[in-house]
């Protein structure tokens, strides 16, 4: 590929290099600025929990990381794993195999809710959007076989990807004792089974639109919705108290219980339950039964070969103790210069934010109170937090010498969760508690809570960097804290007050404004085509949305410190989206991702910028060039 003109294609020309040289690892479906702080941290973690696993005594005095390195000295131990052959995913399945109807499931429901994953009814519990205060009870609905509902939409890439899940589930049956014909029938019956899902799952724009998942219902209202499972009955059961209410993800589905879950159905559902965790179990056996578990997920991503067993005992063990480790990092590796750097920027973004929303010329005074009422309580928390969940002191790693394997401590600790988790029902909220652990390259907003987050491990070149210009790190960390400052103000994140409750405080005429300017965004990107096919406005409007305002923001910011400089900031802000990545991914963001496509991030936001027009003196002749008029400004 030519480089080329950054008038013709900003993204490219600045990330030319990077795109010629970078390769994507084996194990991996993409490399990006994200990635390559992954794979740093990832490299820094693993060479930790190695080292406390050679050497016991250098391991910290905290109960949590020595049960996560006992954790992971297990799963290393493949010789025992092989040993054991199958004996703990067959003592873990023989509930699902001894399982006669619907009937008995309804009966034993918290016992095999707390324990498998593909149940009937998907119940939760979770904040309730109206009284953010409190944890309500949600149901949900179960998973399909392919990524996502529009995965099927597209013949070759459904056959594709069924006939790879389907080969992998034939392997996995044969070995774990079905003949051939046992395993053929059994996955006919799990496809016939998926088939009846599909139509009635919802699809990536519906779950994209979070605000209408909430739909709280009386208990009534699921009177007689099916006539094998008692929902009123089962959700006292699993939260050990009468539930009065519960908000549903999918009306549509809980009102075809019936067609779905009937007898003659069973079999079918049976198949596709046992199924799905025999896959489960394999992750978690010897290393042959793992490798051949992940084959269909690999192709799906289109990785090339599965992790190898250090990086897969380091990526188990984190996954299940990911908050102490995350606080481990923080602690020892987090800069008190780099807290202070960001908590001035946070400052300097609200602050330009509020002088933004004064001198808005589209929303009435009223509205623009109450954004600013809201900005003003919008929380703020960077590196770790000041706690974490409780269920970690009962993650008790049980070894092999205590007649136990990998599988069992997974599967307990997965227990301990869910019990955690129901548990929380019609109990206050904890808004200290963090979604993501501090060794995590992200960050995130919380409309429940109003609070954004930024964990300690995402403070790094190319986002920040102490020794780059203020411009150039405004153009990276900068503008991820103003994106996320922006979810508050977004599609969905607009529709919560300042106490994170689901609240209108826009009036009609407002509503109207910011539904036209959503509206323009959508059908901007909408406009933009990939290697792999169009970008889907509306799943990625609230993110954009996001963009549209953190860069606007950011730039503004930038531009007041004493050594701005435009193109610095820029110039970053493309870097810290360049990504090389797989066609299995690329097809799944497509279809799942409320993000747009990296390279659409890098270029889409700086053509709709007035300042990157001027600055590069871009020309109506120019591919980067956005008709004024098409320019969105929100916030």
């Amino acid at each position: 590929m030519q480089k080329p003109r950054l008038q013709d294609d900003f993204y490219d020309f600045v990330n030319y290099d990077w795109l010629q040289e970078t390769k994507i690892p084996e194990d991996r479906s993409s490399m990006s600025a994200f990635g390559e702080l992954d794979l740093k941290l990832e490299k820094l973690l693993k060479g930790l929990t190695h080292d406390w696993a050679t050497n016991q005594k250098d391991i910290p005095n905290n109960a949590h990381i020595q049960n996560y390195v006992k954790f992971y000295q297990m799963i290393l131990d493949n010789d025992t794993r092989e040993n054991q052959g199958w004996e703990p995913a067959r003592k873990y399945l023989a509930d699902l195999e001894n399982l006669k109807d619907f009937h008995q499931l309804n009966a034993n429901y918290k016992h095999f809710a707390f324990k498998y994953s593909f149940m009937p009814l998907d119940f939760g519990v979770d904040e309730d959007f109206i009284n953010n205060k409190i944890k309500v009870m949600w149901l949900g609905e179960p998973s399909l076989i392919l990524p996502n509902k529009d995965t099927y939409a597209d013949k070759e890439q459904k056959d594709k990807l069924l006939s790879a899940w389907k080969n992998m589930v034939h392997d996995l049956l044969v070995d774990y004792g079905k003949t051939k014909q046992e395993a053929n029938q059994l996955i006919k019956d799990a496809i016939e089974f998926d088939s009846l899902l599909v139509p009635v799952v919802l699809s990536s724009v519906q779950k994209a639109d979070y605000v209408s998942l909430y739909n709280m219902k009386e208990i009534s209202w699921y009177n007689n919705k099916s006539h094998f499972f008692k929902i009123h009955t089962l959700a006292n059961r699993l939260v050990g108290q009468n539930v009065e209410s519960i908000s549903c993800v999918n009306p549509e589905f809980i009102n075809k219980l019936d067609q779905i879950f009937t007898k003659s159905n069973f079999k079918k559902y049976k198949a596709l339950f046992f199924i799905k965790n025999l896959i489960f179990a394999a992750k978690y056996l010897d290393e042959t039964k793992r490798i051949k578990s992940v084959e269909y997920a690999n192709a799906v991503y289109s990785i090339d070969k599965p992790r190898e067993l250090e990086l897969y005992a380091y990526d188990t063990a984190e996954k299940y103790f990911s908050m102490p480790l995350g606080l481990y990092y923080a602690n020892e590796y987090f800069g008190a210069q780099a807290k202070a750097d960001v908590e001035k920027m946070v400052s300097n973004m609200i602050n330009i934010y509020k002088t933004r929303l004064e001198n808005n010329t589209w929303l009435s005074q009223a509205t623009k109170d109450m954004a600013i009422k809201k900005l003003n309580k919008l929380g703020v928390m960077i590196g770790y937090p000041e706690e974490i969940r409780p269920f970690y002191d009962k993650f008790i790693t049980q070894g092999y010498d205590e007649n136990s394997s990998v599988l069992e401590n997974v599967v307990k600790f997965n227990q301990i969760k869910e019990e955690y988790a129901f548990s929380l029902y019609l109990k206050e909220t904890n808004p200290n508690l963090w979604g993501m652990s501090p060794a995590t390259i992200n960050a995130y907003f919380n409309p429940f809570a109003n609070h954004i987050v930024f964990p300690a491990a995402i403070l790094q070149a190319p986002y920040y960097d102490i020794n780059q210009s203020s411009s150039a790190n405004y153009g990276g960390i900068g503008a991820v804290i103003a994106h996320e400052i922006s979810h508050a103000f977004d599609n969905n994140g607009a529709q919560f007050d300042e106490n994170g409750s689901l609240n209108n405080w826009w009036t009609e005429q407002d509503k109207e404004k910011f539904a036209e300017k959503t509206q323009a965004v959508i059908e901007l990107y909408n406009s933009r085509i990939t290697p792999y096919g169009p970008v889907n406005g509306k799943l990625t409007v609230s993110e954009n949305i996001a963009d549209i305002g953190g860069v606007s923001c950011a730039l503004e910011a930038a531009s007041l410190e004493q050594d701005f400089d435009a193109k610095a900031f820029f110039e970053n802000w493309a870097r810290v989206w360049r990504k090389v990545e797989k066609e299995g991914l690329a097809r799944r963001l497509l279809e799942s991702d409320v993000h747009a496509p990296a390279k659409e991030r890098g270029n889409v936001l700086m053509m709709n910028n007035d300042l990157f027009h001027e600055t590069y003196e871009i020309q109506e002749s120019d591919q980067m060039y956005l008709a004024k008029d098409k320019r969105i400004k929100i916030w």
